[in-house]
This record gives structure tokens, C-alpha cells and sequence, in this order.
């Protein structure tokens, strides 16, 4: 019966992710598809050094003068961005990445082709949390908003634990709050008020349903919606933390930002236009709100660059 109920959301978790492929987080939609926001996001990712993004901080300032190491493993691969980036930067002369759904797969697979990476890429269609890696001995693994989606997280991180070397590197780049993103009172306070800060002007939507219209409040997520449309989102985030202590040991950690903006400007993200003057100032009262809130502990940190070392 337990085995049927993990084939059954599985199959449920893999159908979700092959009808959002990685375009479904882009356009005027998504917080981190704004540029301003996104270079915010990678500068935090770096703890504030003047890198092009946190691909190249984990690769140009851990893996370094080491580079090609010999494989890379990427969980959560799905269209395969992180994996040609890798390759772009000649980090490995062996990636592996891997992915429960199909399509994304395929998809990484055929990007992969076009840019002429196919002999250094692999992909496998693979649950981790069940099934055996495609290879081991890695220098570096690498989660890119995957490890949040995990349901046992001390048995998958004592499984990578045993397939890195002793000296190679974990990098997480994850959301670690609220599990189903259930926010606390005090998060929805304070989302609300800041959102009241924003010009209508700056509210309007950009969503299919409500395309053009004001935003007026804003909307939290349904924890038990959340989990009817995928069983694996955010089921067990707000452990990531304490469960990577327990296995590794972090040698940095770089909150990212996000705690406010990720629901707060869904849909909205579009308007923040660098040709906008104030629409940049409106944003900066964001950011600043956001980091002096999390630096003071009255908020937690959302999102997290993490490295780790068995």
C-alpha cells in the first residue's frame, strides 16, 4: 500500500512538472524573471561578491583552479539551464543531471544537442529518493530549487553524503520556509503592509485570470491546495536547514532574499522596470524592508544559497 501511495503521487509530481517547464518562470510573472530582482537574488547568492551569478560563485570560487573536475551531479535538472551553464564554465568533464519528469528531460536533452554539450551532459529520468544514482564519487552536487521538494531529507542527504568526496562541495540554491508555504501570522502582516506601499499603478496584474486589473490585497497560498497540486512542493522546507547540519557541514550560508517578494509580487514582478525611476525606488523599499526585517530576526530568511562539505 505505501509503495503504491509514492508510485501514485510520483506519477502525480511528474505530470505537474511536465506541464511547467522552466517558461512557465519567466515573462512579467515571476519575482526572480525581473532583472533587477534576479541580479539582487545572485548578488545575496555571493554574500555580496561581484559575481555574474551563484553558478559562477560555486564553480569560480570553491571549485576554482580544480576545474574540469572529473563529474558534477545536478538534482532537479529540468530543462537543463543549470547543466549548460555548468558546462559553459567548464566545471566538469562529466555532468549528470537528473529529474522525475519526462518531458523535462527531453526537453534538457535536445537543449543540450543544439549547444553541442551532449558529450559532456548525461540525463536520467530518476526519483533519488528511490532509485540509484546515475554514477558516484562526485566533486559537486548541486540542488537548484529541488531539495525543498524532497519528502525524507535525512535519508536522501546521508545517500549524496556517501556519493561526494571528502573534499567536494554540496551547493543548495533552495527555498527553506514554511513548509506548503503555511506563513505565520506575523509573515502575512507584514506582506500586506508592505504590498499597501506599492502605487496601484505598480499593482496591476499580468495573470491570465486578471490580466490588467488592480491588485488590491494580496493572496496566500492554500497550504492544502498546495499539496492537492503537487504532493512534492515545499514538503518538508522549513527543515532543509537543520537536516543539512546534521549531514554536512555548511561552510557558508547567504539568505537570498525573497521572503516578502516571492507571493507578494507574483503577477506584478513585470512592472519594476529599470526605465522606471520610481518604480526602481519602490523596489529598493523592498529590498531594504525585506533585509533589515530577516537581518533583525523579526522574519525568517526564505531563500538560501547553502555550501556544504561532507
Amino acid at each position: 500500500m505505501v509503495e503504491q501511495e509514492r508510485r501514485n503521487s510520483d506519477s502525480k509530481v511528474a505530470e505537474y512538472w511536465n506541464e511547467h517547464t522552466d517558461e512557465t518562470y519567466f515573462g512579467e510573472t515571476y519575482w526572480l524573471a525581473n532583472p533587477v530582482i534576479n541580479r539582487h537574488h545572485q548578488l545575496k547568492a555571493a554574500g555580496g561578491r561581484d559575481y555574474e551569478s551563484w553558478v559562477n560563485f560555486s564553480v569560480q570560487h570553491f571549485l576554482g583552479e580544480q576545474c574540469p573536475v572529473e563529474r558534477v551531479l545536478s538534482i532537479g535538472s529540468g530543462d537543463g539551464a543549470l547543466e549548460r551553464h555548468l558546462a559553459s564554465l567548464n566545471t566538469a568533464r562529466h555532468i549528470d543531471g537528473i529529474d522525475l519528469a519526462p518531458k523535462r528531460i527531453e526537453i534538457a536533452r535536445q537543449e543540450a544537442v543544439k549547444v553541442g554539450m551532449q558529450d559532456t551532459i548525461h540525463y536520467s529520468v530518476c526519483n533519488v529518493e528511490t532509485n540509484p544514482f546515475p554514477g558516484s564519487d562526485y566533486d559537486a552536487i548541486y540542488f537548484n530549487s529541488s531539495l525543498h521538494h524532497m519528502s525524507d531529507l535525512d535519508a536522501i542527504l546521508s545517500k549524496f553524503s556517501a556519493e561526494l568526496k571528502q573534499d567536494g562541495y554540496l551547493f543548495v540554491n533552495e527555498y527553506i520556509g514554511p513548509n506548503r508555504f503555511a506563513f505565520s501570522d506575523r509573515e502575512k502582516e507584514v506582506m500586506q503592509s508592505v504590498f499597501k506601499l506599492i502605487p496601484e499603478k505598480y499593482r496591476v496584474s499580468h495573470a491570465e485570470h486578471d490580466r490588467g486589473q488592480i491588485r488590491r490585497q494580496m493572496h496566500y497560498p492554500d497550504p492544502a491546495e498546495v499539496e492537492r497540486v503537487d504532493p512534492s512542493e515545499a514538503i518538508h522546507s522549513e527543515e532543509i536547514v537543520d537536516a543539512l547540519k546534521r549531514h554536512f557541514k555548511i561552510e557558508e550560508f547567504n539568505y537570498t532574499g525573497g521572503t516578502l517578494m516571492q507571493f507578494m509580487l507574483l503577477d506584478i514582478a513585470g512592472n519594476f522596470r529599470e526605465s522606471d525611476a520610481e518604480s526602481m525606488q519602490i523596489l529598493q523599499l523592498i529590498f531594504d524592508i525585506e533585509d533589515t526585517l530577516v537581518a533583525s530576526g523579526d522574519l525568517l530568511p526564505h531563500f538560501a544559497m547553502i555550501i556544504a562539505r561532507p
